[in-house]
């Protein structure tokens, strides 16, 4: 099996599940598009890097017919129900269940990530117990642990009684508390609002979906 796991947590793109990230800006149609071709980015750009990729969906028939068809070359698992961090930190259990070494959960929402970013957080688990990448409107788009420090670091998601996603403070509080040497990568941002599309703009690669969508859409 593999060591290194790289798990993307993505939704299945439709106009009612994603247009609330860029209302009233675009309508559902263009937002669906816009949050497909980012996925397609974060699944072309982990290709790239070291360790079995794999998309985390919502597990309805529907998320298996559309996954399926669209990304049939990629491991594909269910999510649990329950809040977020309830599902992050129920897919690290089960990776490391399943014989992985270092496990790292990626945000669909960061197609213009620097390449190497994940590179290097997989390197950061074979000396560290903990890996994060702070977003920099709070929260993470990246964490990652090593199977050492689990079941220890569930510690960092706490219960399901705090509102998602706890803030980046909180995380490292947590993991100082239980002892877990951690890593921290550069910032960046998901593009999840209407001034991140024009940021994206600048930092999305010619050939990406999401330079296309830009293109087509009279914003690049």
């Amino acid at each position: 099996m593999a060591a290194d796991r790289l798990l993307i947590f993505a939704e299945r793109p439709t106009a009612r599940s994603v247009k609330e990230r860029w209302a009233p800006a675009l309508t559902g149609g263009q937002a669906s598009a816009l949050y497909e071709a980012c996925l397609r980015d974060v699944v072309v750009r982990s290709a790239r890097e070291r360790g079995r990729v794999e998309i985390w969906h919502g597990g309805t028939p529907a998320d298996h017919a559309y996954f399926g068809a669209t990304f049939g070359h990629v491991v594909l698992r269910a999510q649990r129900a329950g809040s977020p961090p309830v599902r992050i930190a129920d897919a690290l259990a089960r990776s490391f269940d399943d014989d992985a070494e270092r496990v790292v959960v990626l945000s669909a929402d960061v197609p213009t990530l620097p390449d190497g970013r994940l590179t290097a957080a997989f390197e950061d688990l074979r000396e560290a117990d903990v890996v994060l990448g702070p977003r920099e409107e709070g929260g993470c788009y990246l964490i990652g642990l090593r199977r050492e420090a689990w079941p220890r670091g569930a510690v960092l998601f706490g219960d399901d009684t705090r509102p998602p996603p706890a803030p980046l403070d909180v995380i490292l509080a947590r993991a100082v508390a239980a002892s877990l040497e951690l890593r921290l990568l550069p910032a960046w941002y998901d593009v999840d609002r209407p001034d991140d599309i024009e940021r994206a703009r600048e930092d999305a690669l010619d050939d990406s979906h999401l330079a296309a969508w830009l293109r087509a859409n009279g914003t690049a």
